[in-house]
């Protein structure tokens, strides 16, 4: 008869057996419930924006000459799918913390219905270490938010930008540019900016004195940007000089221009920073070298882009956290109505998550702006300590 493992390497079989089943069943609520609401958030969307899909694959059937000449249900299919498809990694930036503490709340409860916590201690074994696989799956899950911020969302930030309007286009829409100023004081004015080429139509530039005299001005037909020369390439482009002296105020009568060819334009205000002005959300789908490289622009607020920057790892630190202090509420030893729990977990975790994404992301006043971003980090560690010391085992 063959001799058993060791005892050590026996309790070292049943701890990665228990590690890895806690594990798993976490992850696969964390999943299971992340993809009903996604579905339930873009189902809401598709019964409310119906129309608009039907016509986006109209347009996109008759394109292709379909003999229907109609939107079939393959065809809106497809429209859904475009349009909300990458939604899905945008969807889990925003949703993974809310998500995650669902998912520690089903597993655990489901442990304790089952007395599987009772069955943990009998065996000697530590109610803080059967916890701790759904710690380690919310550092697993915290890893691949980095990763999609990283490297996913940066390459889907134009189709991420789109409206419902753009389907049938499929890029990123065009806006105007309406008299905006670089960090030297020109205005500049542009008929439409296209961020899928890069391209300003109708450019119109207009570099003043601080009393507001006109000292120059530029005009093109469009303007392309060349990231390696970091300039505005113009296509017939000419710029005008006042004969006149130059404090008399901007656009008045009678003045007199002397134009002369000019190739390019150099300014702060490059794609990426009209697109951070355009759109709020524009930096939260940057990478952070993108951040960094933007932050060396005048033209943008540098400490805003230190916020973003630092909030990244600081709001996955506070989810890492927040789940924390949340177990608690589940792990317990004697029979408890869950309900209750969960509610109380609801009234503890959601105001505290809530208010750190608060703190994070608006300026406090005299307060720098990665002081406010790590604040709510160094709040809740004591707090988190302490509740899972207070775990009774």
């Amino acid at each position: 008869m063959e001799d058993g493992p060791p005892l050590g390497q026996g309790a070292a079989l049943v701890m990665g057996i228990l590690t890895r089943s806690i594990l798993l069943r976490f992850l696969g609520n964390f999943f299971l419930l992340f993809g009903l609401l996604f579905v339930f958030a873009i189902s809401i969307d598709v019964l409310i924006q119906w129309d608009k899909f039907v016509a986006a694959a109209t347009a996109v059937e008759r394109a292709g000459k379909s003999p229907a000449g109609s939107a079939s249900i393959l065809g809106v299919a497809k429209a859904i799918l475009n349009f909300h498809g990458p939604r899905v990694f945008q969807f889990y930036q925003y949703m993974m913390p809310l998500v995650a503490l669902g998912a520690m709340g089903f597993t655990a409860s489901a442990m304790h219905r089952n007395r599987e916590f009772v069955a943990i201690l009998s065996a000697g074994i530590s109610m803080r270490r059967a916890v701790a696989p759904m710690i380690l799956g919310m550092g697993l899950l915290a890893l691949l938010q980095a990763a999609n911020q990283e490297l996913l969302l940066p390459r889907l930030a134009p189709r991420l930008l789109l409206e419902h309007g753009d389907m049938v286009r499929g890029v990123a829409p065009t806006w105007g540019i309406e008299m905006v100023a670089d960090s030297e004081g020109r205005l500049i004015h542009a008929a439409s900016f296209d961020p899928s080429t890069q391209v300003l139509t109708r450019l119109y530039v207009v570099e003043r004195t601080p009393e507001g005299g006109v000292v120059r001005r530029i005009e093109a037909a469009s303007a392309k940007w060349s990231p390696e020369k970091r300039v505005w390439n113009l296509v017939n482009g000419k710029m005008g000089v006042p004969a006149g002296p130059t404090d008399a105020p901007t656009g008045s009568r009678g003045r007199v221009f002397l134009d002369q060819p000019i190739d390019s334009f150099a300014t702060d205000l490059d794609p990426e920073t009209l697109s951070l002005r355009r759109h709020r959300l524009y930096a939260h789908l940057l990478s952070l070298a993108e951040i960094a490289e933007l932050s060396r622009n005048s033209a943008v607020d540098a400490g805003s882009l230190r916020r973003f920057a630092v909030g990244r790892f600081a709001a996955l630190v506070v989810g890492i956290l927040v789940l924390v202090i949340s177990i608690p509420f589940f792990a317990l030893r004697e029979p408890t109505p869950i309900l209750r729990q969960a509610v109380l977990c609801s009234a503890v975790s959601l105001p505290i998550l809530l208010i750190a994404m608060v703190v994070m992301t608006v300026p406090l006043p005299s307060v720098a702006p990665t002081v406010g971003v790590v604040l709510p980090v160094v709040l809740l560690i004591p707090f988190a300590a302490w509740r899972i010391a207070a775990i009774k085992t």
